[in-house]
């Protein structure tokens, strides 16, 4: 009686939980690509100003400017052709995860999964603000997430409860085989 009580609260609490949980990812999602759009802007920005450079010495080839400075004899312009490649490179990185913004929200959701150590990933998770926003996309992805856990909880419970019942049943046979002899 008090284990069926215990496991109806837990599951409501969990389910609860897990809602709460579902509701906010959309919106720290959306947080997390303002974010990246913000850092791609401000690299693209940072590029734009070599970018100039090739297009008035290099005929706009970027990569000419980048191997001009790798080949220079001074230590400062192949310091510099560093730094060159290292924006271009950037805003290519920056440029892929943009191009995956218009994917349906569980391909982005698995994304950002994949980004959790990435320093972004990081800047939105320390300055979001929960709220609970409520559109259609949230409600989905709330209550997604908490039927998931649920069925997680519930086939926990149920394989606990299943090998309970299994070693103490053979515990038993065990019992009444030694009796019998």
């Amino acid at each position: 009686m008090i284990l069926s009580v215990i496991k109806r609260y837990s599951l409501q609490l969990v389910f609860t939980l897990s809602l709460l949980l579902g509701l906010q990812l959309p919106n720290f999602l959306q947080q997390y690509e303002l974010r990246l759009q913000g850092h791609f802007a401000e690299a693209e920005l940072q590029l734009s100003q070599f970018q100039a450079l090739a297009d008035v010495y290099f005929s706009g080839d970027l990569q000419g400017l980048i191997n001009k400075h790798k080949s220079s004899s001074v230590a400062l312009f192949r310091d510099e052709a560093v730094v060159i490649e290292n924006s271009l490179l950037r805003v290519q990185y920056l440029q892929q995860k943009i191009d995956n913004l218009n994917q349906p929200i569980w391909y982005r959701l698995g994304l950002l999964t994949q980004s959790i150590k990435e320093p972004i990933f990081k800047e939105a998770w320390g300055n979001y603000q929960a709220n609970i926003v409520l559109n259609q996309q949230a409600i989905v992805v709330g209550v997604s997430v908490a039927l998931f856990l649920m069925l997680l909880l519930e086939l926990t419970f149920y394989l606990l409860s299943a090998s309970f019942r299994y070693f103490r049943q053979r515990g038993l046979n065990r019992q009444s085989n030694g009796e019998a002899h």
